[in-house]
């Protein structure tokens, strides 16, 4: 009996450290678009740390609760329409690159390990493209199978979705001079 009891232990340990153990699947999103615009126009309005509201339709309010706008490190506390609220750290801003990465620190957080970077890129023609992209991991990446939206292709296209919903209405505030 006792070898039966031990031998159930030493599988029921090797279960929980592989589940334990278990690594979530990086994900990458990304969308790009050219709005005719130079990439100083674009840069201006895209790469505000604190701007999203002007051209993000997802984003309420902005608000630096950390620092200084567009120096790394600052914090921003985003509240989103549906009146979620998360807090990110600016990770790098390089207005000559017209490149920026953020992360989120708390909050209505929507994945882990979520790093996303947007950059303006001058298309010689007095256009501009930009683009946004991001790798994550999913929250319940643990769970198999994860609940409904949480696998990694719902992940991966929900981000896909803000970022091409957020890129358009950037070309649209951009193009119109608003």
């Amino acid at each position: 009996m006792r070898k039966i009891c031990a031998g159930v232990l030493v599988a029921l340990a090797c279960l929980a450290a592989q589940a334990w153990g278990a690594e979530p699947n990086e994900l990458t999103a990304g969308q790009s678009i050219r709005i005719n615009a130079p990439p100083e126009v674009v840069w201006a309005v895209v790469g505000d740390y604190n701007g999203s509201p002007r051209w993000l339709p997802l984003v309420e309010r902005s608000e630096i609760v950390v620092g200084k706008n567009n120096q790394v490190g600052a914090i921003r506390l985003i509240t989103r329409r549906n009146g979620t609220k998360v807090t990110e750290r600016l990770l790098d801003h390089d207005p000559k690159g017209m490149r920026m990465a953020y992360t989120y620190i708390d909050g209505a957080v929507m994945a882990s390990d979520y790093f996303p970077v947007i950059s303006v890129k001058d298309a010689g023609d007095g256009t501009s493209i930009v683009e946004w992209s991001a790798h994550f991991k999913r929250l319940a990446y643990s769970i198999d199978p994860p609940p409904p939206g949480q696998d990694d292709k719902s992940m991966t296209d929900f981000y896909n979705g803000i970022y091409k919903t957020g890129l358009d209405s950037l070309k649209r505030v951009v193009e119109s001079g608003q």
